[in-house]
């Protein structure tokens, strides 16, 4: 997954879309861990690039990576080269030069 780290959208049910692009919607948010856990119990985990640097949305990609035990790669639109690897499999931290 690639993202801005900024869950704004879910679709319901119905089919209808919930969308709310101001901050982080809890409902939104809750929804997104809810398909993180969902995901892992299927054995699918989620590769994650962040293109951003904001520490409120990395701490949700974060908890997000955290309940599908997958991986995330944190970037800013600077420094590209540099990229800071979570991987929760192993319990560790790396940081990648390139």
């Amino acid at each position: 997954m690639i993202t801005d780290g900024k869950p704004s959208c879910v679709v319901e049910p119905d089919g209808s879309y919930y969308k709310n692009s101001n901050g982080l919607d809890k409902y939104i948010v809750d929804k997104c861990y809810e398909m993180a856990q969902q995901a892992r119990k299927l054995h699918i985990p989620i590769t994650t690039f962040m293109i951003a640097q904001d520490a409120y949305l990395q701490r949700f990609i974060s908890a997000f990576t955290a309940a599908n035990q997958g991986k995330a790669f944190y970037t800013g639109i600077q420094g590209l080269g540099q990229m800071i690897f979570e991987d929760y499999q192993a319990n560790r931290i790396k940081r990648i030069r390139g």
